[in-house]
């Protein structure tokens, strides 16, 4: 009798085992199931979340600012020859003079070559030296009122002045310069020499027999009145310094007397860090800044008090693009704008067209 119970015990046991076991396997997929389609729903939401917030930002960033705009200009002319020694090889630095000559720092060649608006070689002069008249790595180039020419001499760490036949008359650097690698120099209408230092980012000014006026400006930094860089030197008729600065991705403005007013962020730097830019104002006071990364001039109206945008020369009127690798630029008082191309050793003359 009792080997009959024991057998009916087990009977009624390994069944309710398996029903209890078969009841959770059930009960954990359907929870499974659950969190799968609440997890569906939260993705879901936060992907709509994210795409708010990136239009936000995206709306936050563009509110404001100047739409792109491009400006044609007509090329007027290309030229390369100098007078003698063949071609410009990485030319820079472009000045033009009051009697209408274009000077170009004929990098890689140690020389200055002198042309006529119209391209036509005039004369040339120096050589690869540390001697007077001679250059190692002519950058910028900088002409008086009256017609004397000025060269920043990077890696002798000096300025030489000449007459407009290229006849040495005095030199700056040493102790009396404080350079350490001058790669831009300009005069102003008042016959204030400015000296962009790019060793140093520091501006240095003097009269045109090199007597220092004041204290050099400038300390290496982000912030206002700073510069990582200092290269393009320019002046609008209100006596103002224009700088390029394009370790700061911006052209800084000061007063005659080296007191920063403004800066001007350059959106071609932003997008393609330069090279040795430079800048340039017009007869209208508008303030042409080469963008060599993009293969653009960016302008800027210098009589507005927020500096605005004009736009952005890039193409000829069919749509050509008009520049390889620029650098160095000039205006000239017909509103022509001429610039190096370094890649090509070439200058280009254009005209932009201002609707």
């Amino acid at each position: 009798m009792m080997a009959k119970k024991a057998k009916t015990v087990k009977k009624s046991k390994k069944p309710a085992v398996k029903k209890k076991i078969v009841k959770k396997k059930k009960t954990v997929k359907k929870k499974g199931r659950k969190k799968k389609k609440k997890g569906g729903v939260n993705y879901f939401g936060l992907l709509i979340i994210l795409a708010v917030i990136a239009g936000v930002i995206m709306f936050a960033k563009t509110k404001g600012s100047e739409p792109l705009k491009y400006i044609k200009a007509q090329k007027l002319a290309e030229f390369s020859q100098a007078d003698k020694g063949g071609n410009l090889s990485t030319p820079r630095g472009l000045g033009i003079s009051p009697d209408g000559h274009l000077y170009v720092a004929d990098q890689n060649n140690s020389r200055v070559v002198k042309f006529r608006l119209n391209g036509e070689p005039v004369s040339s002069w120096g050589t690869e030296g540390e001697e007077n008249g001679q250059f190692k790595e002519p950058s910028g180039v900088g002409v008086d009122r009256d017609n004397n020419v000025y060269v920043a001499d990077a890696w002798n760490g000096r300025i030489q002045k000449f007459d407009s036949e290229g006849k040495f008359l005095k030199s700056l650097g040493g102790t009396a310069g404080g350079f350490y690698s001058p790669r831009n120099v300009a005069v102003n209408a008042y016959g204030m020499v400015f000296v962009a230092d790019t060793g140093t980012s520091r501006i240095h000014r003097f009269d045109t027999e090199f007597n220092r006026i004041g204290k050099p400006f400038g300390q290496r930094g982000k912030a206002f009145g700073n510069f990582q860089e200092v290269f393009g030197l320019a002046f609008d008729s209100q006596r103002r310094l224009y700088v390029g600065d394009p370790g700061n991705r911006r052209v800084a403005v000061l007063t005659s007397d080296l007191q920063p007013v403004a800066h001007i962020n350059v959106k071609g730097w932003e997008a393609a860090p330069p090279m040795w830019p430079m800048t340039a104002v017009d007869s209208r006071d508008y303030l042409y800044v080469v963008s060599s990364g993009t293969q653009e001039i960016w302008v800027y109206n210098t009589k507005d008090p927020k500096f605005k945008y004009v736009g952005t020369i890039k193409n000829d009127p069919q749509g050509k693009g008009l520049f390889n690798n620029p650098l160095g630029i000039a205006a000239d008082s017909a509103g022509n704008i001429y610039v190096s191309e370094t890649s090509k050793g070439s200058i280009v003359k254009i005209r932009p067209i201002f609707e």
